[in-house]
């Protein structure tokens, strides 16, 4: 057969193919291409002069663009920003270090606009038509970042927009394309002033044909690979990794997301080709001693300080311990101690729960620190160790989270659909409000989250970056939302909540120790906040 007709039957394959494209529940069906496309990187980024065209046509003062070519723009006193009133200084820390107060501009909250999703989406296609950087196959939708505040009975306050953000979903003939090689985001302010851009992609030429298994086989091998736990759904898709990271081809690979009962699993992705192995299980580290430090080494004398955690492949995670270690990493070189860093089997429940619960350690592990970073499952009701280990439980329930009462500011929780906007008939506020014992922020996720091993490094360089132009240190919660900004797909949603204190005294501006200003700690004596946008 030719090369041209090979193409042509490629197409029609496609074509064939795109209804039954995906599986979903527990009974596999038997359709799936027998072949699909393998593309060629041709190029990555954008040039110097399509930055400058991407810049002139959003009206941009200045626009960054990376090494890789990745154009970026923030500006940083607008971007997610909430109204607020500084209220002056605080009572110090329980470390001694100073604090500020910042109280909610509820009248400001109030009067706040958006720009319609229809005219923000319009502007944004036309204008990236107008000047050639409209892909093929892309398609446009708009959603809002919002703010909202309840009482302490959980009556709506405030739900108000602080943004219109524009993002794009990409297929290659009919197949998603998915990841941070390729995101396309703008997003508006009530004026319609842009205050974030991001653009990422990479121009690939047909380059073939690649066998692939079957989707019920596909669904068999992720089912695998979560070692018994329900799985959801199944579909081909191919994963665009960031640019720069030597991806030479895109593949066809199968995308995966497992479902249980009051837990949700993050998305992941595994070879499609025929003959293909998922990746190779984490090692094994050495046995953890009950009441040990963790393996990076404890400060016990430091004043700030963080600690990480991480299940893995042992729930069919892939790259934990390498994101857990990129977060410690980033915090070691800026001079800040990890106390504590456990993955696989040494990630334990009990290290998340209270003293007041029986077997509780967080006194000396989540809450003996500044910031903790945990990255596994869970779901909207607590955080999963299940098939890695059980001790003394399987799962910290949000009912077991004391936070704040010895020192934790920040719980930053790599896991799906922790602060999800209701489930079970239960609110995000009443679910995790009993967890705010002095904590300020817990940071998680709206939606279910595709696993990633760069997340802790970005989230930890967002925190602790110079000060400089493009790198000033982000607030903790824009920091959160920029790195799930940068390596996942606009259909998830960020999430950040915490407690408001007597005068409005909320503490959604902090920024980690010695970076900027960070709140006292407050009770939430009047009520919550939430903070939620598309990545």
């Amino acid at each position: 057969m030719s090369t041209t007709r090979r193409r042509g039957a490629a197409v029609l394959a496609l074509t064939g193919l795109l209804g039954a494209a995906a599986l979903n529940g527990g009974v596999p069906a038997a359709a799936a291409a027998e072949e699909l496309p393998v593309y060629a990187v041709r190029s990555e980024g954008l040039t110097e002069d399509q930055a400058a065209a991407l810049r002139k046509a959003f009206d941009l003062p200045s626009v960054e663009r990376t090494a890789e070519g990745v154009v970026v723009f923030t500006d940083e006193e607008r971007h997610l920003r909430v109204p607020s009133v500084d209220r002056g200084a605080g009572a110090p820390d329980e470390s001694g270090q100073a604090t500020t107060q910042t109280q909610l501009d509820l009248a400001a909250l109030r009067g706040l606009e958006a720009v319609p999703v229809e005219d923000a989406t319009k502007r944004v296609t036309e204008a990236l038509r107008g000047i050639g950087l409209l892909p093929a196959e892309a398609t446009a939708s708009a959603s809002h970042s919002t703010v909202d505040v309840v009482d302490g009975n959980g009556a709506t306050v405030i739900s108000a927009p602080l943004d219109t953000t524009v993002t794009f979903d990409f297929t290659l003939r009919g197949v998603p394309l998915e990841g941070p090689g390729s995101k396309i985001r703008v997003s508006l302010d009530g004026s319609g002033a842009v205050t974030h851009l991001t653009y990422a992609a990479r121009s690939v030429v047909l380059d073939g044909l690649k066998p692939v298994e079957h989707l019920d086989l596909g669904y068999r091998k992720c089912a695998e690979v979560l070692g018994g736990a329900p799985l959801g759904s199944v579909r081909y898709a191919y994963p665009s990794g960031p640019l720069g990271a030597g991806q030479t081809h895109l593949e066809p690979f199968f995308r995966c997301q497992g479902v249980d009962p009051g837990e949700s699993a993050p998305v992941f992705y595994l070879p499609a080709a025929v003959g293909s192995a998922a990746p190779a299980p984490d090692p094994v580290p050495p046995p953890r001693r009950a009441g040990a430090a963790g393996d990076v080494g404890a400060d016990w004398t430091t004043r700030v300080d963080v600690g990480s955690e991480g299940t893995g492949t042992c729930q069919g995670l892939f790259g934990v311990p390498a994101d857990v270690n990129g977060f410690n990493t980033r915090f070691t070189s800026a001079g800040v101690p990890v106390q504590f860093s456990w993955t696989g089997a040494n990630a334990w429940e009990q290290d998340f729960k209270d003293p007041a619960f029986t077997g509780g350690q967080d006194h000396v592990y989540a809450d003996d620190v500044d910031l903790t970073y945990f990255h596994g499952s869970g779901g909207p009701f607590g955080l999963s160790f299940a098939r890695c280990s059980s001790v003394d439980d399987a799962v910290l329930r949000n009912t077991e989270a004391r936070w704040g009462n010895r020192d934790a500011e920040w719980m930053s929780l790599y896991a799906p659909n922790l602060l999800q906007g209701t489930a079970s008939g239960q609110a995000w506020w009443q679910r995790w409000g009993r967890a705010f014992r002095g904590l300020h922020q817990i940071n998680g996720f709206d939606t279910a989250v595709v696993q990633n091993s760069a997340f802790g490094a970005r989230y930890a360089n967002y925190l602790l970056r110079s000060a400089r132009p493009f790198t000033r240190p982000l607030k903790v919660r824009v920091a959160w939302a920029q790195a799930s900004i940068d390596t996942q797909p606009s259909w998830v949603r960020w999430a950040t909540t915490g407690p408001i204190g007597n005068n409005w005294i909320a503490n959604f501006d902090d920024y980690f120790w010695n970076r900027g200003p960070v709140g006292p700690d407050t009770l939430p004596t009047v009520g919550y906040w939430r903070i939620s946008g598309p990545s």
